[in-house]
């Protein structure tokens, strides 16, 4: 029996970032404009290529009004 490999923390911020994003009708680059994140910079976040610092995981979380915990929730 093969437990499931649990995800990365980038992997679960890229799912609850776009999951997020898009219950606010947002566009990547609607979100770029309220965070100041590059659009290029958020869809690798999305995409689990690359790995957000923690000022931009603070300002994604003000740009979708949500609390930091909301863009690491497993659940």
């Amino acid at each position: 029996m093969n437990p499931a490999k649990p995800l990365s923390a980038a992997e679960v911020l890229a799912r609850n970032l776009r999951r997020l994003r898009e219950q606010h009708g947002l566009t990547i680059d609607d979100l770029s404009r309220a965070t100041g994140i590059a659009a290029s910079r958020l869809a690798a976040i999305e995409m689990a290529t690359a790995q957000a610092h923690l000022d931009e995981v603070s300002l994604l979380a003000l740009g979708l009004g949500v609390r930091i915990a909301a863009l690491f929730a497993t659940k």
